[in-house]
């Protein structure tokens, strides 16, 4: 189900990563790729890495050098640690970025932070031609590439390019050079500013910038209507609910809003289920003997439910109403803390009867809701692996009792799934992900562990937002992001 999400924030924020962080990256990167290709041209990628490696460790020094704890930087914790003692004197990059994949150095991905999350992102962005090898720009990001040059200056071009080549600079220069190339200093009225800012309001009509335009586009009206940019949680929620945090209503129209509902409702669907497996766990743990998956589901729900409840119909008992304690927003605020103290509330009956009444919820909100599913359905790599699927066993056990049909939920959606996938990465890639064991028909060997929200790349276009200049710090729209929110409507 947590693929399910992530296939889903791919659509919608498309061109960038959860570690795509700044987007002043995306024009420095084709300088360095240009520069390459200019100064080397070789198909040598042993050298260029060393050469991205300390074009890279320069960056973040420099940067830092500048403004100190600046977000988003690769290598701004070595950074940091360099600026202690460096004062002005000459400092050699190579010992620090020569030996990739090797401890001591500023990144230990051989290819850098570069090769290990952008290329693919620029490649999309069509920044870069597609390759196997040494990167190369294309048309657009060598004209991407010269605008940088021109923002930046002959000067510091200049010291830039010496540093890289050599391996070395002179510490007193560090400063200037941030300050021309800092990510939150592009500058207004530059050709690099007007590139960036239309990779992130591209206006053509291609999926992936109708996607990136919009989901844009709905983060700056939600500032606008004063929910804070940065608080993922409050814009999901208003996403969600068709509502800001004054419980105004938000309907903005156009299809991608319902696209990111369709995503949340998958979420929320999610930490009920990761809750529920904890939940699973953490009996195996105590009970200390292995059971049989109808016997530990039905644990599960008495921890969970009253004796009451759960020989009620499941479509009387679901389809009743719930208190405003009992919303999703309340519910899903217990769910997360609950799978953040993990060790502490994986069996806390509270935590369990929270993840039961989400779905509730979510069956009484989305079961006839035919557009959601399919909506989910299309990102799913089985059916069951989604809200679609838990929706409609649900309405299949819908006339059976609460503890049955939740039961059929636990059976196929955690129990079957769970084991099916981790026998995949089992096989795939060796990696181990069994939270219990199954042998001769009876689990045991219960692993709690942390889960959440996956992360929808919210936070990274927020930063991308602020890098264009479309909102201030304060988090109010500026002159330019007020007027491409009037002149552009969401798809």
């Amino acid at each position: 189900m947590q693929a399910t999400s992530v296939r889903m924030y791919r659509q919608l924020v498309p061109g960038l990563t959860n570690v795509t962080n700044r987007l002043r990256y995306y024009s420095f990167y084709c300088w360095v790729v240009k520069g390459w290709g200019v100064i080397r041209h070789a198909d040598n990628l042993h050298e260029w890495r060393l050469f991205i490696r300390k074009a890279e460790a320069l960056f973040a020094l420099a940067c830092e050098a500048y403004s100190p704890n600046t977000g988003g930087l690769a290598g701004s914790d070595w950074a940091r640690l360099q600026l202690i003692v460096l004062a002005d004197e000459q400092f050699d990059l190579r010992p620090h970025t020569n030996k990739p994949g090797e401890n001591n150095q500023y990144l230990m991905a051989k290819g850098g932070n570069f090769g290990q999350f952008y290329v693919r992102s620029m490649q999309d962005a069509d920044f870069l031609t597609p390759t196997t090898g040494v990167p190369i720009v294309s048309d657009t990001g060598r004209q991407l590439a010269r605008a940088f040059e021109d923002a930046v200056g002959e000067v510091v071009i200049t010291k830039l390019i010496n540093a890289i080549m050599d391996g070395v600079l002179q510490g007193s220069s560090l400063y200037a050079m941030g300050e021309a190339i800092h990510p939150s200093n592009l500058k207004e009225g530059t050709t690099e500013m007007d590139m960036l800012r239309e990779f992130l309001w591209r206006s053509d009509n291609s999926s992936s910038s109708v996607a990136r335009r919009t989901s844009a586009w709905l983060l700056l009206d939600l500032s606008r209507k004063n929910v804070p940019i940065r608080d993922t949680l409050a814009i999901r929620n208003a996403l969600y609910q068709g509502r800001t945090g004054d419980s105004m209503p938000y309907q903005p129209g156009g299809t991608q809003i319902q696209r990111w509902r369709a995503y949340q409702a998958n979420e929320l669907c999610h930490i009920s289920l990761e809750a529920l497996l904890n939940g699973m766990a953490q009996i195996l743990n105590e009970d200390d003997f292995a059971m049989e998956p109808d016997e530990l589901a039905n644990k599960v729900i008495c921890k969970a439910v009253s004796p009451s409840t759960k020989n009620q119909i499941w479509e009387k008992w679901a389809t009743q109403a719930t208190g405003e304690s009992h919303d999703e927003e309340a519910l899903s605020t217990i769910i997360c803390e609950g799978l953040r103290r993990f060790n502490e509330r994986s069996g806390d009956p509270a935590l369990l009867q929270s993840a039961i009444l989400l779905l509730r919820l979510l069956w009484q909100k989305w079961r006839t809701d035919n557009d959601l599913k399919s909506e989910i359905s299309k990102h799913a790599v089985r059916k069951h692996c989604s809200l679609t699927g838990v929706l409609d066993t649900l309405i299949e056990h819908q006339t059976a009792s609460v503890k049955d049909a939740i039961s059929a939920v636990l059976r196929r959606h955690v129990i079957a799934e769970h084991l099916a996938i981790a026998g995949i990465k089992l096989s795939s890639s060796g990696k181990f992900t069994y939270r219990f064991m199954l042998e001769d028909g009876t689990i045991s060997n219960g692993l709690i562990a942390e889960y959440g929200f996956t992360n929808p790349r919210l936070t990274n276009l927020a930063n991308f937002i602020a890098d264009a200049k479309l909102i201030n710090v304060d988090g109010t729209l500026t002159e330019i992001g007020t007027k491409l929110l009037d002149e552009t409507q969401p798809a």
